[in-house]
């Protein structure tokens, strides 16, 4: 599904994820007892998976080897890692 939103297009996937991501945190904080231990890395690593967004394009450079861990964590073009 969120293929066909965006067109496989990076610059549409994070804008469809930023909607979701903000979406999300509301219903999860909603629905959460404790939702603060779900804040934070933990949260937005388990939404990045789902909608294989930019940190699976990283992933996905670094096992063809066009990008190596000592290139740093901010690569041109695409920003910071997260």
């Amino acid at each position: 599904m969120v293929a066909a939103l965006t067109n496989e297009s990076a610059t549409s996937k994070s804008v469809y994820f930023a909607h979701c991501t903000s979406e999300m945190i509301f219903i999860t904080h909603l629905l959460t007892e404790e939702p603060e231990k779900l804040a934070g890395p933990l949260l937005a690593d388990t939404y990045v998976t789902l909608l294989k967004g930019r940190n699976a394009w990283y992933g996905q450079m670094l096992a063809k080897g066009e990008l190596r861990p000592d290139m740093g964590d901010s690569i041109k073009g695409k920003g910071m890692i997260q």
